[in-house]
């Protein structure tokens, strides 16, 4: 192996362990779970359809339709389509006055209550994979994904607290003000986002294996914002191939999560998920 390509290696592992660097992260864990179909055509054409559960805190369902295109070896197009149906969950939001000084500054907070936030996404994307010394396979794929957020509506609630400090104890109480909470519903906007994915993938890929261990990381930026970086997305898993129809799965996800679209925050998050997929081509 030359000196270059274990350059490159060490680059590539380096950029997959990205997502640790932030020790400062708030760390949240998950299970995703997806089950896929896809269909081979004559002159290099294929379709698929494929569903997908994201259990944790924004738990996410989707369902989708895609048709791909191989005009060369080393080359797949792929258009897609898919259905969201994402759960935002309670948001608290603090509320207090200006005034640091008075007495009554400690004020309240605002609740809004869980959602669920419907989208239609298409996505475009153009893969190319080289082989080398015939098991090493590195993939490059470069995705261009417009998402729709749907109108939707949510409950907000306002608690306001009237603050109280005995002179003899110097305790201080806060008690619920009258006709608290109230009760409100907001309309959440429909929105646009453009992402630009791009996507590095190693993996091993020799001649009679039924596994095929692999590594990735991906980049996620929004095209709307001046290519702002939203989150990085690295992998770790293998495939496991029963005969050449049926194939199973298994990952391990690290998402740092460095911007909120939905709610146009900066985050300091990283996910953790366990990725279980099963595919059937014919």
């Amino acid at each position: 192996m030359s000196k270059k390509t274990r350059l490159f290696f060490i680059s590539a592992l380096v950029s997959a362990m990205l997502p640790l660097v932030s020790v400062q992260a708030e760390d949240r864990y998950g299970e995703w779970c997806e089950l896929n179909i896809e269909k081979s055509l004559p002159r290099y054409w294929s379709v698929g359809a494929g569903t997908e559960l994201r259990a944790e805190e924004r738990t996410r369902w989707s369902i989708g339709a895609n048709v791909g295109y191989k005009p060369i070896k080393y080359l797949k197009l792929n258009a897609s389509y898919n259905f969201l149906y994402r759960n935002r969950p309670d948001n608290r939001r603090e509320h207090y006055k200006n005034d640091v000084v008075s007495v009554n500054n400690w004020n309240g907070y605002n609740l809004r209550d869980a959602y669920w936030s419907p989208r239609h996404r298409v996505s475009f994307d153009a893969t190319g994979t080289v082989k080398l010394w015939k098991w090493f396979r590195i993939s490059v794929r470069e995705r261009y994904q417009y998402t729709h957020r749907m109108q939707s509506t949510a409950t907000d609630a306002k608690y306001r607290y009237a603050k109280a400090t005995d002179s003899a104890t110097g305790v201080t109480t806060y008690e619920l003000k009258a006709g608290y909470p109230e009760y409100e519903t907001d309309t959440v906007s429909a929105e646009d986002s453009h992402i630009l994915r791009s996507r590095l993938k190693l993996s091993v890929d020799k001649k009679g294996w039924r596994f095929e261990p692999f590594v990735s990381v991906e980049f996620h930026n929004n095209l709307g914002e001046d290519m702002n970086l939203e989150k990085i997305r690295s992998a770790a898993g293998c495939s496991y191939k029963f005969n050449k129809k049926n194939e199973l799965t298994l990952a391990y996800i690290l998402t740092a999560n460095i911007y909120d679209e939905d709610i146009h925050t900066r985050l300091h998050e990283r996910l953790h998920a366990v990725n279980i997929g099963y595919t059937y081509k014919f």
